[in-house]
């Protein structure tokens, strides 16, 4: 028997956990790449189903594999009836989050045993379950609303249909828009956070895609992880109006209490999502009197935790001003966190397949043993 010694480092804190080309996170210097292109440039006119084939491809692809892609994501959008007819099911039980997690399990086959060398049935399947998932999230909503199912349209960019299917409406040319930026902007972020490990450890066990990315969705579902921007808009809300956001922020600071949006692992400057976040905001007409408040209660929190904490390194994470612009969006609050899970789906099932291609070893870490010596029972 080997008794496990090895130093513990908290968190896999600073640990390398995959060689990846795909996004690539500067802390220092608060860049976020896509396969070396800034999600500043990223986010303006690109299609979401054009940075999907830049991620499996490691280049901007041209009109006509763009269109590929988007061919291969609307026809991935089918549900079966009795998919469709679960997902509704679900969706009356619990949170959307878990739903999801169930009902993206649920699409997997009944065979398991993915060949894990096939990478182009692992591309075709991850491409599928980018349109699946966004398909389901709004298949969730709509049961959560009490709304009749009304499924994807021919034709329709995944940014329309997941935005139609939650809000009940055609969106505006605007929030297309918009909505198209976000799903680009949360579609991948390195494989060093929880929901892209995790794809990547379940996928070194050689399991189902569906089932890797519903692990994925669990991880993701968490306050500390995913969940963050639903936390900051209820801030929002709790504080009402940015005449109270010093004597609130006063209160809770002095409780040590953490604040949503605030913070990130790798992140010592602000975090570049914020930034894009911010020049949605600032599109013309997006903000309605309401958003437009909320807009204003974030940068008053940022003041004052730029002024008190900045010392630390608590600086705005894509959280604090994202919900805003859900909000403006007219997405429930519940669906602001299955939305970015549609979104990184694409990250990770490109994650799964880098994974796979890289050999695929088993990630087995060890453990730092503090209980007890053998002993007897008697």
């Amino acid at each position: 028997m080997t008794l496990e010694t090895s130093a513990l480092i908290p968190g896999l804190e600073g640990v390398p956990i995959a060689e990846s080309s795909l996004s690539q996170v500067d802390g220092e210097g608060g860049h976020l790449y896509y396969r070396g292109y800034s999600i500043e440039d990223l986010t303006q006119g690109m299609q979401f189903e054009a940075i999907v084939a830049l991620l499996f491809d490691g280049q901007l692809p041209d009109t006509a594999r763009a269109s590929e892609v988007t061919r291969q994501i609307e026809a991935g959008r089918t549900l079966t009836d009795a998919q469709i007819k679960l997902a509704r099911d679900v969706a009356q039980l619990t949170h959307p989050m878990f739903a999801l997690q169930a009902t993206v399990a649920a699409l997997a086959p009944k065979t398991n045993n993915f060949n894990q060398v096939d990478f182009n049935a692992a591309q075709a399947r991850g491409i599928e379950l980018v349109g699946k998932v966004g398909h389901l999230v709004g298949v969730i909503a709509q049961a959560a609303a009490g709304r009749p199912y009304d499924g994807p349209r021919p034709g329709e960019s995944h940014a329309h249909m997941v935005l139609r299917m939650i809000t009940g409406h055609d969106p505006s040319a605007l929030h297309e828009r918009v909505m198209n930026s976000l799903l680009i902007l949360q579609a991948d972020h390195s494989a060093a956070n929880a929901g892209t490990f995790t794809t990547r450890v379940v996928t070194s066990t050689r399991a189902e895609p569906e089932s890797i990315i519903s692990a994925a969705i669990a991880s993701l579902s968490g306050p500390a992880h995913g969940g963050a921007n639903e936390a900051a808009i209820r801030l929002f809300v709790n504080i009402g109006s940015a005449a109270n956001v010093e004597s609130y922020m006063s209160d809770l600071l002095a409780r040590r209490e953490r604040v949503p949006g605030f913070g990130h692992r790798i992140y010592k400057v602000k975090d570049p999502r914020s930034a894009v976040i911010q020049r949605l905001a600032d599109e013309e007409g997006l903000l309605r009197a309401k958003e437009q408040e909320f807009y204003r209660i974030s940068l008053d929190i940022e003041e004052i935790m730029r002024e008190r904490l900045a010392a630390r390194g608590l600086w705005p994470n894509v959280d604090l001003f994202s919900g805003v612009v859900f909000h403006a969006l007219d997405i429930p609050i519940d669906f602001f966190t299955p939305i970015f899970a549609a979104s990184r789906t694409a990250g990770w099932v490109v994650n799964m397949k880098e994974q796979l291609e890289s050999g695929n070893r088993l990630f087995r870490p060890t453990q730092v043993w503090v209980g007890e010596a053998p002993r007897p029972v008697h």
